[in-house]
């Protein structure tokens, strides 16, 4: 199982590798998450990774493309509507924009 927190919330939530998004991991914590779209094309979800990228699905060129939108970097920041929890503990923070 892996493990996400919101760590700005004081949440977390264990969850089965590779099943889930961020957004739907931090539903499963209690966190209703900022989103607007769910099929990664508006990012309003992005969210600052604190720990554990290593940890997430591979960024798709269309979620890269969002990130460049909004002038994220792909390196810090991911969109919690697409992106899967893979393995292992994944610490995100909420309005680090």
């Amino acid at each position: 199982m892996a493990k996400i927190t919101i760590e700005n919330r004081g949440k977390s939530a264990e969850v089965p590798d590779g099943e889930l998004t961020i957004l739907e991991a931090g539903e499963k914590a209690g966190v209703d998450m900022e989103f607007g779209c769910r099929d990664c094309t508006c990012g309003t979800c992005a969210v600052e990774i604190a720990s554990g990228m290593e940890n997430l699905s591979t960024p798709t060129e269309q979620e890269i493309d969002v990130l460049d939108t909004w002038n994220r970097d792909p390196e810090k920041f991911r969109l919690t509507c697409c992106v899967k929890v893979m393995k292992g503990e994944v610490v995100v923070r909420e309005g680090a924009h």
